[in-house]
């Protein structure tokens, strides 16, 4: 097997007929037929159900299939860092972010650090906190801007940005509640609207405090958060940066005042990985 035969498949697989691959990869379908051929024979399996019009992935197809894409994505990041390592040349950020810093805080992040580096491109993967951890334990990005709690003992973290939660909602949501911040107790009645990852947290203090709250709706995106408070379904529970996300400018924001719902910023990085010039300049940049 080698990388060839992985550049076959995949293309294979997105063209959706072996005629469209072989004109993709300008070779004639014949050969391309048999190397697809020999790959499953090599592997044991059949990948292929192959159809009169169009070809269709088996189940330890779809398997490889995954598996061949990785490779071959990693491949292409190995040959970009060696041409930039020989050339000198300032190459490509590779980094990862949350959704509820994706459209606010990391634009001032990366206005000032393109002032500083103009030469430098950027190739950004969104994506919720779990979802950047196992982009990094992969490396297929070189460092990772998350959001507590997360566990990653294998990983390097510095905190970037120590924020307050906040309850965002509709006037109604609050009356009778004058002061600027409010507690999970005054709150607890009302529809909430919280991002899964805080769940445990949320549990604890409503246990600690002898409370059943009303969790209106549990989701993984702070963006989904903000659309469904600015709607007036509830009192959404978001992070200070994830604020600007709020289209209504006359909610109601309220820090909430219970300790332990805080959330830190963080910038990952795998101690164990190769480190880009251009991450280390943007790792210095932050910290």
């Amino acid at each position: 097997m080698d990388f060839k035969q992985l550049t076959y498949l995949v293309s294979t697989v997105q063209e959706g007929n072996i005629s469209k691959a072989a004109e993709k990869l300008n070779i004639s379908q014949p050969p391309l037929s048999t190397k697809l051929k020999e790959l499953e024979n090599e592997l044991g399996v059949i990948l292929f159900e192959r159809g009169s019009r169009k070809i269709e992935l088996t189940q330890a197809g779809r398997i490889f299939y995954a598996r061949a894409t990785s490779i071959l994505e990693q491949m292409a990041i190995a040959k970009k860092e060696l041409e930039d390592y020989n050339s000198g040349k300032i190459g490509t950020l590779r980094l990862g972010i949350i959704s509820s810093i994706g459209s606010t805080l990391i634009n001032e992040w990366l206005i000032c650090f393109h002032q500083a580096y103009p030469e430098i491109r950027f190739n950004i993967f969104e994506g919720n906190t779990y979802e950047q951890l196992e982009r990094l334990r992969n490396n297929l990005i070189e460092a990772a801007i998350v959001r507590t709690p997360f566990s990653a003992t294998d990983l390097e973290c510095t905190i970037l940005r120590q924020e307050r939660v906040y309850a965002v909602g509709h006037v109604h949501y609050f009356e009778n509640l004058p002061n600027p911040s409010v507690s999970l107790t005054e709150i607890c009645t009302k529809p909430l609207i919280l991002y899964r990852r805080w769940e445990k947290i949320f549990q604890e203090i409503a246990h600690e405090n002898s409370l059943n709250p009303f969790i209106f709706c549990m989701n993984d995106d702070a963006r989904t958060t903000a659309s469904m408070a600015n709607s007036g379904l509830g009192i959404g529970i978001i992070p200070e940066s994830a604020l600007p996300l709020l289209s209504d400018l006359n909610m109601e924001k309220r820090v909430i005042s219970d300790e332990g719902l805080e959330s830190d910023i963080c910038l990952l990085r795998n101690p164990n990985s190769y480190l880009s010039t251009v991450m280390e300049l943007f790792y210095q940049f932050l910290v």
